[in-house]
């Protein structure tokens, strides 16, 4: 164990010598390869949160490679000063560095101890004065969902907390790393917060969101409601589903065939049919639905996500199917698989993502030379990972009921063709083409279209748990 993990930290510390070489070059090409391997390295500190100092060395080495290809850098910056504070950014800032520190003395963190709600503003009281410094601000938009968060550096006694407000829907409380108390303020409309600090306690004013708006849409309901009493259940939910826009991805096309599997089926032909079935469905049950290609043809990685972010998506669905990797393997290997993105945890992982990755090797250098940080984060993950997990429950759920189905899991993996999504993400392997069985049952309108109830089952389960 000790050997393997001497083994890890050697890798790292080798990428990074690696990247600071590069650094120091003059051409563009060598600090973008330093840019490239700082990103790798901060998304793998992202994905462990213990490993504060690999993401502190990540974050400098994106800093300086920014500023050297004039890219944006200051929400590295930012977060940064939330780890290390604002005495020794100057490090990162200016060069040569500080010949002299002075070690500061350790500061017991912050705590809050009390929140109350009150009318058009919640106050929240720590056990010491509060400076600005302390906190920073970002408006967000995820799943159609608007958020206004605040971090502050501190630590929430107690575990989290959700309280629902007149003025928004909801309002979230929670420790979001080892110092840092995280607070979230959400609701389908814009929202306007002011902070207002006075020595222990922090006030948050809260202005209701276009009101007006509300209550017209919620009246719209209503009367909806009232003229067809058959279908009160249906209606709304329908009206609902309206805001929610999906985009379904059939994977490969055209020139790239995907997967070859039993009697010469293609992957390509199976997940543009069952892409089509689950199409109609989604169209039915209210949603804005969008295909990334609807005929035999193809379409790069890039444009695919590129498409679904232009659509402005709530949520962005991959369909693809598997293949066992030698013959020896046909028969054994079968099962559902969902994948969402994040740097591979396993060696399945990786041989199906190198799979699923191997056209438009030029995509990838794009992305991970200028997209892969800018698009991936911790939230972001976390909500691939719950739809991925709702889907593959649902459609394990759906296809059960007639047909024996193996589990393969729910799994992170670096699929390129999730790369660049602004919005959840995943990838469906709906099952093994090159295993007989499987070939024939995906090849049936009957299967593909119970993948389809799955899938669809799986994106409400989804809205309906996370999307409060």
């Amino acid at each position: 164990m000790l050997f393997f993990l001497w083994i890890v930290l050697f890798a790292q510390s080798s990428e990074l010598e690696k990247a600071r070489y590069y650094l120091q070059s003059y051409k563009k090409s060598d600090i973008l390869r330093a840019h490239d391997i700082y990103k790798a390295q901060y998304i793998k500190s992202l994905l462990d949160e213990k490993d504060t100092r690999l993401r502190i060395e990540a974050l400098k080495g994106l800093i300086a490679t920014s500023k050297k290809l004039g890219l944006p850098y200051r929400e590295y910056q930012s977060e940064l000063y939330d780890l290390i504070g604002d005495s020794k950014i100057a490090s990162v800032k200016k060069s040569p560095p500080v010949k002299r520190r002075i070690q500061k003395p350790k500061i017991r963190q912050k705590r809050l101890t009390k929140i109350v709600l009150r009318r058009g503003y919640v106050e929240f009281y720590f056990d010491s004065p509060l400076e600005l410094r302390d906190i920073s601000f970002k408006r967000m938009r995820l799943g159609g969902r608007h958020k206004n968060v605040y971090d502050i550096k501190g630590e929430l006694t107690g575990g989290t907390k959700r309280y629902r407000l007149k003025s928004v829907d909801w309002m979230r409380v929670a420790q979001f790393s080892k110092d840092r108390i995280r607070i979230v303020f959400e609701d389908e409309l814009p929202i306007t917060t002011k902070k207002v600090i006075k020595g222990k306690k922090l006030e948050i004013h809260l202005k209701p969101p276009s009101s007006n708006a509300k209550g017209n849409a919620r009246s719209s309901v209503k009367s909806v409601v009232k003229k067809s009493a058959s279908s009160a259940a249906k209606v709304p939910q329908v009206l609902l589903n309206e805001r929610k826009v999906i985009v379904l991805d059939p994977g490969h096309g055209g020139r790239d065939s995907g997967a070859v599997g039993y009697k010469g089926k293609k992957e390509k032909d199976i997940v543009l049919a069952i892409a089509k079935r689950l199409y109609k469905i989604l169209k039915k049950q209210g949603y804005k639905v969008y295909m990334t290609r609807k005929g035999d043809y193809f379409v790069t990685l890039r444009n695919r996500t590129r498409f679904a972010n232009k659509m402005k998506a709530h949520l962005f669905i991959s369909i693809h199917a598997n293949a066992a990797p030698t013959k020896k393997k046909y028969l054994s290997m079968k099962g559902l698989e969902t994948f969402f993105l994040s740097p591979s945890r396993s060696e399945r992982a990786k041989r199906v993502a190198e799979q699923e990755n191997r056209v438009e090797v030029r995509d990838m250098s794009y992305f991970s030379k200028q997209v892969y940080l800018d698009f991936l984060n911790r939230e972001r993950i976390i909500l691939s990972n719950k739809l991925a997990i709702d889907i593959q429950r649902n459609v394990l759920y759906r296809v059960r009921k007639r047909f024996p189905l193996v589990d393969g899991g729910v799994r992170p993996g670096p699929f390129w063709v999730l790369v660049g999504a602004q919005m959840p993400s995943v990838l469906v392997e709906v099952g093994y083409i090159t295993n007989p069985t499987e070939a024939k049952r995906l090849s049936s309108p009957y299967y593909q279209t119970l993948i389809a109830e799955g899938i669809a089952s799986g994106i409400a389960s989804y809205f309906r748990n996370n999307q409060r």
